[in-house]
């Protein structure tokens, strides 16, 4: 797809986060308008383990499904391309699937004690959150997932099109080139430790600076995730150690990490 590529970098990043060792995955939510190739460039990476992808989803369906295969870590993320129809449903299943996803995502979940399942873990389970959600739905809930904290979670990605890319793909469709679009096969999956020195870390601070003002809160979480994402980086080159390189590659993509749909581009 035209202009897609840092999109799909954030999302690669994303899933190599979690294989870094002694880190938790990163969860990453994609906020755009309609037609601007959300669930299409997470399909592109469907074919890589470690990943389930679901059209809809409850807490219950995670807990019956998938804890199981996220404790072995057969399941590193869950890729949910439309995040607002797990949303939509009864009020108390909608409260239990953020509660259910905010320890999922960050502490991990250490018991389950409900009328259908009993489970204690000696081991917290985390799991990492690919989803998506259109811009004007992200806006009418905005203030209530900060509130609670669901928003902190996540490294938010947002973006538009400009006028020329609207036309450039349109002209990609009338060609049919989007029909020669491949799965994206990525390399170094596996669990690694890769080391990051404080002076490069503090780099990053800047960006969880403004992510955290953008939220009301510090950054603290986001300044854990950019370290993680700068060291999923260095492990999808098959490198041991950060380098600058891989800070400014998250510098880069930072244009599009708050909620000011900046326009996507080519070059990242």
């Amino acid at each position: 797809m035209i202009c897609s590529r840092p999109l799909e970098d954030i999302i690669e990043l994303t899933i190599y986060s979690a294989y870094v060792k002694k880190e938790k995955p990163v969860s990453l939510l994609i906020i755009a308008k309609p037609e601007t190739g959300k669930t299409t460039s997470m399909k592109k990476f469907m074919k890589n383990k470690g990943l389930a992808f679901l059209t809809d989803v409850t807490a219950y369906g995670i807990q019956r499904d998938l804890l199981s295969l996220i404790e072995k870590g057969d399941v590193r993320h869950i890729l949910i391309p439309d995040l607002i129809k797990p949303l939509s449903r009864k009020g108390s299943t909608v409260s239990n699937f953020i509660s259910f996803i905010n320890a999922l995502v960050e502490e991990g979940v250490v018991s389950i004690s409900t009328y259908a399942d009993r489970r204690t873990f000696e081991i917290p389970v985390r799991c990492g959150i690919i989803a998506a959600v259109i811009k004007e739905d992200l806006e009418s809930k905005l203030d209530y997932w900060g509130t609670i904290g669901f928003m902190s979670r996540f490294i938010p990605f947002s973006y538009n099109y400009s006028i020329d890319v609207v036309q450039k793909i349109f002209e990609y469709i009338i060609k049919g080139k989007y029909k020669d679009e491949e799965f994206i096969k990525l390399k170094n999956l596996r669990d690694r430790e890769v080391l990051i020195s404080p002076h490069l870390a503090e780099k990053l601070i800047p960006i969880a600076q403004e992510i955290g003002r953008k939220q009301k809160i510090f950054g603290f979480r986001a300044l854990r995730d950019l370290k993680v994402l700068a060291q999923a980086s260095a492990l999808e080159r098959g490198k041991p150690r950060v380098c600058l390189y891989d800070i400014n590659r998250i510098i880069k993509l930072s244009r599009w990490m708050n909620l000011d749909y900046n326009m996507l581009t080519e070059d990242v």
